[in-house]
């Protein structure tokens, strides 16, 4: 996408307040005039009133239209611009066959209206033309789905029969960042149907995905080049639509504060596992979906004072502590469980922490005499390890 800088349209809507200003004046003069040989009395008998009034009428003018003229001039084009650069192809679509339709309404319309006296029938026609059009091309660009079954097309939320399924939900877009397309659980969550709408993957994020892939450090190498795998993964998949956005703000060189941007722009809700990001994205107003927080909504719900088996299979941080792991990386420390590296022991759950990063579960060992202990059902979400 073509975006202006920001010196530019500055100096663009000077240019159209310089411009208003002097139109202003000038059609200020002329309604001063206007009124004036219209009144005839103290003010056209004295020429410096008069004057004075004239400059006054102008000068009201020039402000007014001053002040306007970015509003009809610059902010519409920019709208325009933005408009036809984020929409997709099937809306852009939609509204012109929306606008088309509508001023044939209004042609057929003002044929029968134009025979009305005194410029009624021109003024109504003109009135209703502005109506269907903002109707018809809202209503096309909304309905571009049916029209496009209507002209023998396939719509974007159609149902296909045939292959035995419902098509991807195509709701609210969702915004993807970098470290969801790293961590990889959206390939499963999408294809278990709990994605929204359509997932929008920026331009620069796949070019952060890009630098990370090409590190000289392993570790981020692989996490780069299984983002890249991931991204790959979701346009293949018949679960979910996944688009490509090209839309940047080069005046804004932080990536967070892009993607609070591109989300706001296209109304989209935005999925992160970035603590900074979504606190960021939160105060700005945009809806944050959090991978870490539906894997916690999800896992077995564990109390204090519940027995259960744990695999202890290395030494924890504190003296005397052991640590293991659900399958699903639940993180749990077992107080005085150092000595029992590599064993199978019953714990009882004393404290549990749950974040938004994940659950960290601290026990301590259970007496050999209690009774059996009840072994939890892993879940199939995957929480990050701490």
């Amino acid at each position: 996408m073509h975006t202006h800088a920001d010196r530019t349209i500055r100096r663009a809507r000077n240019i159209s307040r310089i411009i208003g200003a002097g139109v202003g004046f000038v059609f200020g003069v002329l309604y001063g005039v206007f009124i004036l040989s219209g009144t005839p009395g103290v003010l056209t008998q004295n020429t410096t009133t008069a004057g004075a009034a004239l400059l006054a009428a102008g000068a009201a003018g020039a402000a007014s239209l001053a002040l306007a003229a970015p509003l009809l001039t610059v902010e519409p084009y920019l709208w325009l611009e933005r408009t036809l650069d984020e929409a997709p192809a099937g809306q852009m679509i939609g509204a012109l066959i929306g606008l088309i339709a509508a001023l044939l309404i209004a042609t057929m319309v003002a044929v029968l209206l134009n025979p009305l006296p005194y410029g009624l029938g021109v003024l109504l026609s003109l009135s209703l033309a502005t109506v269907l059009v903002y109707v018809g091309v809202r209503t096309g660009s909304r309905r571009k789905d049916a029209l496009g079954v209507l002209f023998g097309g396939r719509g974007a939320a159609a149902v296909d029969i045939d292959e035995g399924g419902p098509g991807p939900i195509d709701g609210q877009p969702v915004l993807v960042d970098t470290s969801v397309l790293i961590d990889g659980r959206i390939v499963d969550v999408a294809a278990a149907g709990f994605v929204p709408g359509r997932l929008l993957i920026p331009g620069f994020v796949l070019e952060e995905l890009q630098r990370v892939a090409d590190s000289a450090d392993p570790f981020r190498r692989q996490k780069g080049r299984r983002g890249l795998a991931v991204v790959d993964a979701l346009q293949k998949a018949e679960d979910v639509v996944c688009e490509l956005v090209d839309l940047d703000f080069p005046g804004t060189p932080d990536v967070d504060a892009r993607l609070v941007k591109l989300a706001r722009a296209r109304s989209a809700a935005l999925m992160t596992q970035d603590y900074n990001l979504n606190r960021l994205a939160q105060i700005e107003g945009v809806r944050v979906l959090n991978l870490n927080d539906l894997a916690n909504a999800v896992k077995p719900i564990v109390g204090a004072g519940e027995s259960m088996a744990i695999t202890i299979i290395k030494e924890g941080k504190e003296p005397h502590q052991g640590v293991g792991y659900f399958e699903d990386g639940t993180m749990v420390v077992v107080e005085n469980g150092r000595s029992h590296v590599d064993e199978t022991v019953t714990v009882t759950v004393t404290t549990v922490l749950q974040t938004t990063a994940g659950r960290m579960i601290f026990a301590t060992l259970a007496d050999e005499d209690s009774t059996k202990p009840r072994v939890l059902r892993p879940s199939r979400a995957k929480v990050a390890q701490r």
